[in-house]
């Protein structure tokens, strides 16, 4: 079989750049060990902002966003699940510059507040507050579906369940070898295969310093007593280090901000642990009242495929492989808009603005800025 662009991972990354070549008429096939979002993208915790300290990310995601409001008119029918909730971002005093100038880019689009401003919550340690009325949350299990059968509408084809078991290049392209011995000739191979995506390009002689770690989240319950006090927006509380979004009833999800353990991709501890779930319990009831008394009642452990600068990772790595990896935990809201970024990239068309995410940065001492002290995954 032979394809002009093939893409190994089917998270929301990968089959966002396989919809955006396929409209385009690409012809496109996409090769996954398992199935749509079965990786880290369908345990991601789904925030939406555009709140970002890097300009270019910010307005990748205010486009990602949009396209997750509108998922349904750009998809032919596909759900997003996307709940425009507002958040609010807590910063220490050693964040209040750069709070307010990441704001500032924003425009309208966020609103820098004292603390004062919180009355429901404790804002011990908070020194600023921004207000992103349009962030919110989404389902990244149904976005990644949605994508999906939409760039089969438009001609892709998806081989599941079938690992990569090999990748030559050669002078016209790239040949793909999968386990059941099948081989697949590609113009163009673009990998974006998340916490996989080092270990699969190193035959090629390609070496990405990408890490990968285990980041928990936990479901809790509030008490029905307290449901008067709940926190109704997404709430990434900076100084606390952990990030929260409301869920359906009275639930809420936490999880946090901060650089976590390393992992093994095909070895780790999927379920969040009881002390786990204590932590994230116990660092967001600090801020509101009404969380004291909630219970656990999930929750589950993913992968981050984590780059030097906590920011992505996205080019070209030899004459006919691309790569788009490294989003460490914050990838989901872009990958609507940046999937396009990649198909042009792809075709030849890139953003000039798109470099400096090149892999090659790494090698000339050219790391981003990214987040406000540890919690680079603010990007």
């Amino acid at each position: 079989m032979s394809y002009d662009v093939g893409i190994v991972g089917a998270g929301v990354h990968g089959v966002s750049a396989a919809f955006h070549l396929a409209r385009r008429g690409v012809s496109t096939v996409v090769f996954d060990r398992s199935t749509p979002a079965s990786g880290p993208t369908g345990r991601s915790g789904g925030i939406c902002r555009a709140y970002y300290t890097d300009p270019f990310l910010a307005e990748v995601a205010h486009e990602g966003i949009a396209f997750l409001a509108d998922f349904g008119e750009r998809t032919g029918g596909g759900q997003s699940g996307f709940r425009r909730t507002g958040a609010f971002y807590l910063h220490g005093p050693d964040d209040v510059q750069a709070a307010r100038e990441t704001a500032a880019r924003l425009g309208p689009g966020a609103e820098t507040l004292g603390p004062e401003a919180l009355p429901q919550l404790e804002t011990e340690g908070v020194a600023v507050a921004v207000w992103e009325p349009g962030a919110g949350y989404a389902d990244p299990f149904a976005t990644t579906l949605g994508l999906a059968e939409a760039a089969r509408g438009h001609g892709a084809e998806f081989l599941l369940d079938r690992p990569v078991a090999a990748i030559e290049e050669g002078a016209g392209g790239v040949t793909v070898t999968t386990a059941d011995g099948s081989t697949h000739h590609l113009g163009t191979l673009l990998v974006a295969a998340g916490p996989w995506t080092a270990p699969l390009l190193r035959p090629l002689g390609v070496n990405l310093p990408l890490t990968v770690e285990r980041h928990v989240v936990a479901i809790l319950e509030h008490d029905p007593a307290d449901t008067a006090g709940l926190v109704p927006y997404v709430l990434i509380d900076v100084a606390g280090g952990y990030y929260s979004t409301p869920q359906p009833r009275t639930q809420y999800l936490v999880g946090g901000v901060v650089p976590a353990s390393p992992a093994d991709p095909d070895d780790f501890e999927r379920t969040v642990t009881p002390e786990e779930t204590v932590r994230l319990a116990t660092v967001s009831a600090r801020r509101s009242p009404a969380r004291r008394r909630a219970v656990p009642v999930g929750g589950w452990a993913s992968l981050y495929d984590v780059s030097p600068d906590w920011q992505p990772v996205t080019g070209r790595v030899t004459e006919h492989v691309l790569v788009d990896a490294g989003t460490s935990g914050h990838g989901f809201k872009l990958a609507p808009a940046w999937g396009e970024h990649v198909a042009r990239l792809v075709l030849g068309e890139a953003d000039p603005r798109l470099a400096a995410f090149a892999p090659s940065r790494f090698e000339g001492g050219g790391e981003l800025a990214a987040g406000f002290g540890a919690a680079r995954i603010l990007g």
